[in-house]
């Protein structure tokens, strides 16, 4: 496998000339570290860099939109090829920021569509995608937020919460408290479940991802974080309950805030008992 540096100083000069898209889809697969745990996240985030600009063309946009919507039948889970929608959909997260108001609209839509995904890696992307966009412009993230979820799937919603415990835009106390609130938003949510809900895996996805999210809103804003969780803690319900012990297990608050982790076990213990 060749160095990072040297596998984009290649790419670069191909993003200039349509016929060398075969030859780029080829390098970043091979370069993939795919099959395998991890994909080449350095080289993603990289290559999701040279879109960064005002000046992207055309072929170049349509060749990214085309990626991200590789249908599972021709990049199934783990295979080289399942890369290019993750690289694309990064892409397009790394791009929204620079370019019109009509292009920004065509890449929410395929956010709603990666978010969406049957491949795990994709909807990480997208996560991922959305992360970079509320790294420069917050305003616009928050508003697709708000606009999008009453009517937002249980994997969109996952989307939203993973994209937001980004300890780098944590530090704006306003953006943390939107994130938090969000965080109890979908905790109400599954406390007012079905229960047939809670045996999609959709369902599920959303649960693993709100097992750690609340924790790190619950650090970036600890007075008010806590209070929530108190909240939640008298609430009887399996979903919530889980939830509330994974985020409390967290290092980032038993290290930190252990008298407000064991308060906050203590009214669920206490509510047990009742």
């Amino acid at each position: 496998m060749k160095e990072q540096t040297d596998i984009l100083e290649e790419i670069i000069p191909m993003l200039a000339i349509k016929t060398n898209f075969k030859e780029i889809e080829e390098l970043l697969c091979a370069n993939s570290n795919l099959p395998g745990p991890r994909g080449n996240l350095t080289l993603a985030y990289n290559f999701a860099a040279c879109f960064q600009g005002e000046n992207l063309s055309d072929d170049l946009l349509d060749l990214l939109i085309r990626w991200v919507n590789i249908p599972e039948a021709e990049a199934p889970a783990n295979h080289p090829r399942e890369y290019l929608p993750f690289c694309g959909i990064l892409s397009l997260g790394a791009h929204y920021c620079y370019t019109n108001k009509e292009t920004q609209h065509l890449i929410l839509y395929q956010f709603k569509s990666a978010m969406n995904d049957k491949r795990w890696r994709t909807r990480e992307g997208a996560a991922m995608g959305l992360q970079l966009i509320a790294e420069n412009n917050f305003p616009a993230i928050k508003e697709y937020f708000i606009r999008c979820y009453p009517d937002a799937s249980y994997l969109e919603k996952r989307a939203f919460v993973a994209a937001l415990a980004h300890p780098p835009i944590l530090h704006h106390k306003e953006i943390a408290r939107f994130s938090l609130k969000m965080g109890g938003d979908i905790l109400a949510d599954f406390a007012a479940s079905d229960p047939l809900d809670r045996r999609s895996e959709h369902f599920a996805v959303l649960s693993k991802g709100l097992q750690y999210a609340l924790s790190v809103f619950v650090e970036a804003l600890p007075e008010e974080g806590f209070a929530l969780l108190k909240e939640y803690a008298v609430v009887r319900h399996p979903e919530v309950d889980k939830i509330l012990r994974s985020n409390l297990s967290k290092s980032r608050l038993t290290k930190k805030y252990a008298p407000q982790v064991a308060e906050v076990l203590a009214i669920m213990e206490a509510r047990g008992r009742c």
